[in-house]
Parts: C-alpha cells; structure tokens; sequence
C-alpha cells in the first residue's frame, strides 16, 4: 500500500532506522526509490532527500540538546552513520559547523541567558 499521507510523521517517528530515501520509500510502500522520490516531490514540492536530511538535521540536534555529553560516536551511531566522520561531515556540509563547534554555540548561548 502506498502512502505518502504519513510519510513525514513516520520519517520523524522513525527517524533513526530510516538513513535513507530508499529504505524510507519502502516503508511507505514503493518498491523503487525513483517512484518514491517523484510521487512525494509531486504531492510535497520537495526532493525527499532534502526532508530527510531536514529532519535527520532537527533530530540530531534536538538528540544533542538532550544528551549535552554524549559523545560524537554514540550520536553518529544513534542516527545511522557508519562512524563518527560520517556525521562530522554530515553536520558540516548541512550546518556548516562540526558538532562540537555547534554544541560549544549551544553552551555559549546558554551561559549568556544565565
């Protein structure tokens, strides 16, 4: 069954086991990625990779927010990345900071309101 109603909801709720547009797409339904990727541009005017990486964005640092000091490992692992440089590179490319630079603006910020 091919749903794209709950396609956000579930690549939010499942955000984790879900690394990428392929997996995301069967989950929904679509047996090829390319039918997955046309239909959601076509119903949400967005590439699914972009949401993907979006959320993928918001969860990481929401994670990161929770768990001040987890180490960069242990979140690469949470959401799906190979090792620690797969989300160093991930994080850079989308933010254009390293994760601890963005957890160090983070705890500045924080000292500052305090």
């Amino acid at each position: 069954m091919k749903n794209l109603e709950n396609a956000n909801s579930l690549l939010e709720e499942n955000i984790t086991s879900l690394p990428t547009v392929t997996e995301w797409g069967e989950v929904c339904g679509f047996d090829c990625r390319k039918k997955f990727s046309r239909a959601y541009r076509k119903k949400y005017g967005l590439r699914p990779k972009e949401t993907l990486h979006e959320i993928r964005i918001r969860k990481i640092k929401e994670y990161m927010n929770s768990f001040p000091n987890e180490k960069n490992y242990s979140v690469a692992v949470e959401f799906g990345f190979a090792d620690e440089q797969g989300l160093y590179k991930f994080f850079k490319r989308h933010i254009g900071l390293t994760p601890t630079e963005w957890r160090k603006r983070l705890v500045k910020k924080a000292s500052q309101k305090g």
